[in-house]
């Protein structure tokens, strides 16, 4: 039975930490009925963190997955239809793995599970005061009166009745509650409604689905059941929804300001909200359960279809098919004749269709009302000059074919909106004509090695979503018109919302604020490339003047991006400026490879920054009070809302400070309030980092005030001594700190990874006669209460201490989860697996003598193994 919870309860066990922690290697694939063997083969190999390296038979991807398996493995298989994706495929590679694994699989049918003989374990229906606790938790909020609840308990017991037990139908319904007053009156009207009895739906689809696709308005049922033309499965993003709805002419204009992509994401997440798609990564991508799908494609039936592998068109003869969406098409891209004959396609979907390489004139010349085309992820090379008739096209996507070139007919689709070409890796250049696409509102060029952008880009007026345009031309003595872009064309493009710039170092500086009105930019993301060594001086005074010009005017700026940049300093306007004016909903900043920035700006100063990335920047040394901005007075705060702050390749970087000396520092610098979010800070190869006296080698003091930190990364940071007084920390990783002396005062502290390679000094004698030692103060952390787990990585003899009977073997007995990896190059790794509760201990040794033989890394020695094993 579908939406009764086997895919959560499947998730619930995937995410589990004694899962994460017992399985180095996770896969979850979800098994369509159209899927394809080469496809999920990839797919799996992929999760395993594997290469397939130009495999492409079924028979060398098998043989692949095979040899990747020498680690503990757990696979969830989703939603299998019928036994043979494990009898004809999985089977061999699984079963020849080098290692132990774990396999589940969740299945509507029964005889699915018997014939894989694997063990069944039954999902039953809720009960309906569990299905009253759900809708409960979905429709009311954690404040709301306790009286006001109750009095809509009645009538929601008869609601959950109807919905037999399924936990989707009870979200579904939820949704349709959460959406309407809050009334005892609104909810009778969805007791009462004639959706719970509707009788033409397939009797497999619960009517809370109906109901809830019923008291959708409008606007939102066209973008639900476009979802539908998705396979099944399929992680849909939100930007490519957003496009879609947009060119589908589902999205209408209002009056004012607002965007129709601004008012396509607020769809997009009362669709979330409302339970019919599935949010995941912070919304950014989602899913669509597959009854949802069902019930969509049953709704759109007589207007759009969904052709799976090798299936024919059923349709009504008295149907006019507008949108089409197929998998796994030929080397020929071919519509069926019936549809061709309609001539009334409006939408052309292609789907893992990797075989296909030639789209030919009369296809197009048979789909002349053709308003969205999606071609990505095949093997197309060109398209055919008729493309130019399809006067009616609004999206286009080609992003990841091989296309070489674009007809210079493309000039006349007049009404195109989206052109997505990005990692198209055999596109180097533009026609011309593409400067007479005037109703453009996205173009996306990222990732495609484009050697110039032709002139005339700034006519596209209607643009707001420009990605990866390309400053000037790789051949600088070309002379001809089509020479390549400058930042000038940029000037007149008013209504962009995302802006990234590629080759900023071949920028000539005009002398003018290139932004100036670009007032509703949100997104910037600027790049140039390295310059040789010859040309370093020139491109150093030049980038300069460039970067000082792409100020960015817009108050409504939220993310920042800087790459590769070389020049005297950082830019005026982010250092001589009021940041908090002039960037006031600025939520994420990147600085990447910047190797010229000898000082931070006052980052500090920004009210809203959640996310701060610093990488490579070799030119800093000291990071002081400057970096949180002066204050007017001790009461201010610095970082007021950062949650993440993250140091990479700062290999320059010696002194941190927050200009506070101890016993002073609240009074100098309202140190109470420095970064009162901030709950991950990350620092990553600074090999000289060291703080300032009298504070000696360790973490800036100003960071005690840091009261929500509760994840520290530090990993090659050779120079610090000290890591004390971080109250809030829950999670500590340090790796090749060789310098480390003392970690103390880290009292709520429940996750503790460790790497300490080849580390031997004076203490204790292992069986083998090596002297091994642990640090002192690791020692002592390992002493700490409050530890829930603990994972180390250290040489082999290190880890022979940790054996049962060993030295410090009760160091680690009494913490819950224990985790201890052995180096021992070249032929693999070693470990020992520990849980306190259920009582498990396990290790593991590789094979030394046959390890060149395939199955030679079987497992030597399994020890008491018990609770989740291999």
């Amino acid at each position: 039975m579908g939406g009764i919870g086997k895919t959560t309860l499947a998730s619930n066990i995937y995410n589990d930490a004694k899962i994460k922690e017992n399985f180095p290697k996770r896969v979850w694939a979800c098994i369509s009925q159209d899927f394809s063997e080469t496809k999920l083969l990839k797919e799996i190999i992929g999760g395993v963190d594997g290469n397939y390296k130009g495999a492409e038979t079924k028979a060398e991807l098998v043989s692949c997955l095979s040899s990747l398996l020498s680690e503990r493995f757990f696979i969830v298989l989703d939603d299998v239809w019928k036994p043979d994706v494990w009898e004809d495929l999985l089977r061999y590679p699984f079963e020849s793995a080098t290692t132990n694994g774990r396999i589940v699989i969740t299945t509507r049918d029964e005889s699915v599970a018997r014939s894989i003989r694997a063990e069944i374990h039954y999902v039953d229906k809720m009960d309906d005061d569990s299905c009253w606790k759900l809708l409960h938790k979905n429709v009311f909020e954690d404040d709301d009166e306790e009286e006001e609840i109750s009095s809509f308990k009645t009538i929601g017991m008869k609601i959950v009745e109807k919905c037999d037990g399924l936990p989707l139908a009870v979200k579904v319904i939820a949704g349709v509650l959460r959406s309407m007053d809050r009334s005892t009156i609104e909810w009778n009207k969805v007791l009462e409604s004639d959706a719970w009895s509707m009788s033409q739906l397939h009797e497999k689809l619960p009517r809370a689905l109906f109901l809830s696709y019923e008291n959708l308005p409008s606007d939102l049922k066209q973008c639900f059941l476009y979802c539908s033309l998705f396979p099944e499965d399929y992680k849909m993003h939100r930007k490519d929804l957003i496009h879609y709805w947009v060119a589908e002419g589902f999205v209408k204009a209002t009056q004012g300001d607002a965007l129709m992509e601004d008012l396509a994401e607020d769809y997009y997440k009362k669709l979330i909200w409302r339970n019919l798609l599935h949010g995941h990564g912070d919304n950014t991508w989602c899913t669509m359960h597959d009854l949802l799908r069902s019930l969509a494609l049953f709704m759109i039936r007589d207007e759009s279809i969904f052709l799976g592998n090798e299936q024919s068109p059923n349709t009504n003869p008295l149907s006019k098919l507008r949108r089409l969406s197929m998998v796994n098409a030929g080397e020929i891209l071919e519509v069926p004749d019936v549809i061709k004959q309609q001539k009334c396609l409006r939408s052309l979907l292609v789907w893992s269709s990797y075989k296909t390489k030639i789209v030919q004139n009369e296809l197009f010349e048979n789909l002349r009302y053709l308003r969205v085309m999606k071609r990505s992820n095949t093997r197309l090379e060109s398209l055919p000059d008729s493309v130019g008739d399809l006067l009616h096209l609004r999206y286009l996507n080609l992003n990841w074919t091989q296309i070489k070139e674009l007809p210079e007919s493309i000039g006349r689709l007049v009404n195109l909106e989206i052109l997505n070409l990005s990692d198209c890796k055999s596109l180097h250049t533009l026609p011309k004509a593409i400067t007479k696409l005037y109703n453009l509102r996205c173009l996306r060029l990222q990732g495609t090695p484009l050697s110039y952008v032709p002139k005339g880009i700034g006519k596209l007026q209607r643009l707001n979503h420009l990605e990866g345009f390309v400053v000037g031309h790789d051949d600088r003595r070309d002379t001809q018109d089509d020479e390549g872009c400058g930042l000038e064309e940029l000037q007149s493009l008013s209504q962009l919302i995302f802006l990234s710039i590629r080759r900023l170092e071949r920028a000539l500086p005009g002398g003018a604020l290139v932004l100036t009105n670009s007032r509703s930019l949100r997104t910037l993301i600027l790049e140039c490339n390295k310059p040789g060594y010859a040309e370093e001086a020139i491109a150093i005074q030049r980038n300069d003047k460039t970067y000082n010009e792409l100020s960015p005017q817009s108050t409504h700026l939220q993310k920042l991006e800087i790459h590769n940049f070389i020049g005297t300093g950082f830019f005026s306007w982010m250092m001589s400026s009021p940041l908090s004016a002039s960037f006031p909903n600025l939520t994420s900043i990147t600085l990447d490879n910047c190797i010229s920035f000898p000082q931070l700006p006052p980052l500090g100063l920004l009210p809203q920054l959640q996310s701060l990335i610093i990488k490579d920047a070799d030119a800093i040394k000291t990071i002081g009070p400057e970096f949180l901005g002066p204050r007017a007075s001790s009461a201010a705060t610095s970082f007021p809302k950062l949650e993440e702050l993250q140091f990479f390749g700062m290999k320059n970087w010696e002194e941190w400070s927050f200009g506070m000396v101890e016993g002073v520092g609240e009074e100098r610098r309202g140190a109470p309030k420095l970064l009162p979010y901030l709950s991950k800070l990350g620092l990553c190869g600074c090999p000289k980092l060291r703080s300032l006296p009298p504070l000696g080698l360790a973490l800036p003091e100003g960071l005690r005030h840091a009261t929500n930190l509760q994840e520290l990364n530090i990993n090659r940071v050779h120079d610090l001594k000290e890591i004390n007084n971080l109250s809030s920390l829950k999670s500590l990783e340090i790796e090749y700190c060789r310098r480390l002396e003392h970690v103390e005062n880290l009292d709520k502290l429940e996750y503790l990874t460790v790497e300490l390679p080849g580390f031997k000094q004076i203490s204790t004698t292992d069986a083998d006669g090596h002297i091994v030692h642990l640090p002192q103060w690791l020692l002592e952390l390992l002493g700490q209460h409050s530890l829930k787990k603990f994972k180390l990585r250290c040489s082999l003899p290190v880890l022979k201490t940790f054996l049962k009977g060993g030295p410090n073997w009760p160091i680690i007995q009494r913490i819950p989860e224990v985790k201890i990896v052995g180096d021992w190059r070249p032929s693999g790794i070693s470990y020992i697996r520990y849980t306190k509760d259920p009582p498990t201990f396990e290790t593991i040794e590789r094979n030394l003598k046959n390890r060149r033989h395939p199955k030679a890394s079987s497992l030597l020695r399994v020890t008491n193994a018990c609770g989740i094993g291999g």
